[in-house]
């Protein structure tokens, strides 16, 4: 199938950057351009990286953007409410529901479509030049997504009649792992992972990042404190695991805690084994 547009769905972290950096170098197909859709509340790193990708890639980088995650989280309540149409609905991210200091659960997560499936889907329609409510040719477009091997149970179908998805990590057999010593071998830094400052779905280590910046934690602190009492949620809701305020909740390491840890080094075939995969 010959498509009209072959895009990148450019999430600035490890994966897509090295599809990028790929493509540059002419080792897969070039892309028409890439779409970075932008939450509004990436860190800093990640604005930095993606400006750098700008300067060493003639891919053209867009980017698409639905609002601002961090406003709409900490307006969730206001829109709970206020309710004035379909888009008012509440909270976007996930979150963590405890009740008396147990967890239950997480809420509904919105925030990958709001924010970034949707503002991929406007930015695709308007590169095709269809106006609201025109039909797009079955299949006008490729949109590669950056899913390695070790995330292949992550691949799907699309569900948009204009759009066919490819994985060209996962037909290549790269993992992450691989893909960090593609850039590693071909001169090219390691990107910073890219994820919300706030994202509920952090490990320790990475809120540990996120406390680097005062202001990026600060926002956090905040975003979490105004979270706790959502109307239609019969709990208290919270952005860390333990379902803890925030800035109440050790991140100390182990050795800091003057524990000794076992220095385990995560196994790569393993991790294969453990999702499932071919080895």
């Amino acid at each position: 199938m010959t498509y009209k547009l072959r895009i990148l769905s450019l999430g600035a972290g490890v994966q897509s950057s090295t599809l990028l950096l790929m493509a540059e170098k002419r080792q897969i197909e070039p892309f028409h351009c890439a779409i970075f859709a932008d939450t509004g509340w990436e860190s800093q790193a990640t604005y930095e990286w993606l400006g750098w990708l700008k300067t060493v890639c003639r891919t053209p980088i867009i980017t698409a953007m639905n609002g601002n995650i961090f406003n709409h989280s900490m307006e969730a309540n206001f829109r709970r409410t206020h309710k004035d149409g379909a888009s008012n609905c509440g909270l976007s991210l996930p979150a963590y529901i405890a009740t008396d200091g147990l967890r239950e659960g997480l809420s509904k997560r919105q925030c990958t479509q709001n924010f970034k499936l949707d503002p991929i889907r406007r930015e695709t329609r308007r590169l095709l030049g269809l106006v609201p409510r025109q039909r797009a040719p079955k299949g006008a477009v490729e949109q590669v997504v950056g899913i390695s091997l070790d995330e292949a149970r992550r691949m799907k179908l699309s569900n948009e009649h204009m759009t066919f998805l490819s994985y060209p990590l996962v037909h290549m057999g790269m993992t992450r792992l691989d893909c960090m010593n593609w850039l590693t071998r071909n001169g090219y830094p390691i990107p910073p992972k890219s994820s919300c400052v706030g994202c509920p779905f952090h490990s320790n280590n990475e809120w540990r990042e996120v406390m680097k910046s005062p202001v990026e934690w600060k926002q956090a602190v905040e975003l979490d404190n105004r979270i706790r009492v959502i109307e239609g949620f019969r709990g208290n809701l919270f952005l860390h695991r333990s379902c803890k305020p925030l800035d109440e909740v050790d991140f100390s390491t182990p050795e800091e805690r003057g524990q000794e840890v076992f220095d385990f080094v995560k196994d790569e075939k393993l991790n294969l084994f453990v999702n499932n995969l071919s080895i």
